[in-house]
């Protein structure tokens, strides 16, 4: 029996979500978030925009002024998960393109009750590419609709903030390490960077657009004035449900 892409991704969306065992209302809300809570923060980019530093910098300069955070990345490669992803993009084994993608967001999939712990008990957390990341990627692959690569990510836990750290993937590429994984060439990351100029049309998500080509200091001190902004914000405002507002094609 062959089955279409699209039924493939519904049965998908039921079975992680389903696995999550997490509980939402009916408006794009996640249960049992009202309260002090900690921020969602987000960081995204073409590789090498320097996400990580600024990730570890931001988490330090929270804690250090009384603000508990901590630092979460995707994929993350620790899960079982995560390491077929890893093999994938150290280019250690072949995946089909459909295949990988639904790994990707499993992957954030079964992060979702730790993340909702974490933001229950008033953490906010850093992250190191999201949703958004996947969607980008693999729709600037040939074949792919962006609608299409949404849909695995559909309902996850919503960002209070997405910061886009904005470098032309040319400079970028010159950056150390560039190239040492599967979608690290400069054509793809053009592309790359094309899907996230779409996805930030999406006026759903709190998205602010931060200058990467700045030194490391003068980017961090942007970085942490938004989201200072955004964990006073978030305090007393329930978790919500990611494109759950974005209007169905």
């Amino acid at each position: 029996m062959v089955i279409g892409h699209r039924s493939v991704s519904r049965a998908w969306l039921q079975f992680v979500r389903g696995f999550c065992n997490v509980h939402r209302s009916t408006d794009g809300q996640w249960l049992g978030m009202a309260g002090t809570r900690g921020a969602l923060i987000v960081l995204e980019g073409v590789d090498r925009a320097g996400k990580t530093t600024q990730c570890s910098k931001l988490v330090q300069a929270l804690q250090q002024s009384g603000r508990p955070a901590e630092m979460m990345r995707f994929p993350d490669r620790t899960t079982t998960i995560g390491q077929l992803i890893g093999a994938y993009l150290e280019n250690k084994s072949d995946l089909e393109d459909h295949t990988v993608h639904l790994l990707f967001s499993a992957n954030r999939w079964e992060m979702v009750p730790l993340m909702k712990k974490k933001l229950e008990q008033g953490i906010t957390l850093v992250v190191d590419r999201y949703a958004f990341s996947g969607v980008a990627f693999t729709s600037a692959k040939p074949g792919f609709r962006l609608d299409w690569c949404m849909q695995p990510d559909v309902g996850l836990p919503k960002p209070d903030l997405v910061m886009f750290l904005q470098l032309n993937p040319a400079e970028a590429a010159l950056r150390g390490q560039f190239g040492q994984e599967r979608y690290e060439t400069s054509v793809f990351q053009r592309t790359v960077q094309q899907r996230f100029e779409q996805l930030m049309k999406d006026q759903t998500v709190n998205w602010q657009v931060i200058d990467a080509a700045q030194n490391i200091e003068n980017v961090h001190r942007d970085i942490t004035a938004h989201s200072l902004n955004a964990i006073n914000k978030a305090q007393n405002l329930p978790l919500g449900e990611l494109w759950s507002e974005t209007p169905k094609n």
